[in-house]
């Protein structure tokens, strides 16, 4: 029997990318306008009506720097709206995949963060993340959490659009945050793989390219891929509402061990996005 995803935040960079690549199982797509996760009468209708085997909450809050400011939207999608989520899914008995971030941690460390490290965000959106995620421990439902960090796709707002689209020529990108840029493409081939194959070994895991880069680096990779002749300076830091971790990287080998996969290399996946960008941009 073929089984039943839904998937929320279908418009968002991540579920675009996931609600293509699950396009063979029984789906549901639903965008913010379609279902407001933040409306508890709202999914419990409409999850009920469905009775998913699996549940890919794709939707957040995802404005770092305005959340400096949006505390109470930020935690209202981010915090309780996923703590009703969990809830109506084990009353269901269905399986929530939800995505959290690299923004839990504090970005003080100097190895790769494993999924019990401790957590100590350092703004609010991280804060809020985090408050998701012990929701949904809370619940002791059938659940995956995957923390993703420096998402990007060929699809979208994100820093890769933004380097590939601009019509800035002279670029200035810091170098002094370092973490993982991961592909929305490779979250949506992994998350298929983990429905296929579950193990049920549900709880919390990293999920992130192979590879360490800055952003400025990140910068001048796209620039190559892409052949686009910008000139790329390194700057320190940017002046922004919200901290960001200084290290983000992310030790994802108990997802590789738990759930038998190799996750690609960023350079691999970098001229995957690329390819698609060349071919039209989108999905």
């Amino acid at each position: 029997m073929t089984k039943k995803v839904v998937v929320l935040g279908g418009q968002g960079m991540l579920g675009q990318a996931i609600a293509e690549r699950l396009n063979a199982f029984d789906l549901s797509v639903f965008s913010r306008s379609d279902l407001d996760i933040s409306c508890a009468d709202q999914l419990h209708t409409k999850l009920f009506q469905l009775q998913p085997d699996y549940i890919i909450n794709c939707a957040a809050y995802t404005a770092v720097d305005l959340a400096e400011e949006e505390i109470e939207k930020a935690f209202m999608l981010n915090g309780l709206a996923v703590e009703k989520l969990a809830q109506i899914s084990q009353q269901l008995s269905a399986t929530l995949i939800h995505f959290s971030t690299d923004y839990v941690f504090d970005g003080k460390a100097s190895n790769p963060y494993r999924p019990d490290d401790e957590t100590a965000p350092i703004n609010v959106y991280g804060a809020s993340k985090l408050r998701g995620e012990q929701s949904m421990r809370k619940t002791n439902g059938k659940y995956y959490i995957f923390r993703i960090s420096w998402l990007y796709a060929p699809h979208g707002k994100n820093f890769f659009k933004w380097v590939a689209t601009t019509d800035q020529t002279d670029l200035k990108v810091v170098n002094t945050q370092t973490g993982c840029p991961t592909s929305a493409l490779d979250v949506a081939d992994f998350i298929g793989h983990v429905i296929n194959q579950d193990p049920e070994a549900y709880g919390t895991y990293h999920f992130a390219n192979k590879g360490v880069m800055t952003w400025y680096d990140f910068a001048v990779a796209i620039n190559k891929e892409l052949q686009l002749k910008r000139n790329i300076s390194p700057v320190a830091e940017f002046k922004t509402a919200a901290k960001r971790p200084k290290y983000s990287v992310m030790d994802t080998k108990a997802t590789e061990k738990t759930f038998g996969y190799t996750i690609p290399e960023v350079t691999v996946s970098l001229k995957t996005v690329a390819d698609k960008i060349s071919d039209g941009g989108q999905l």
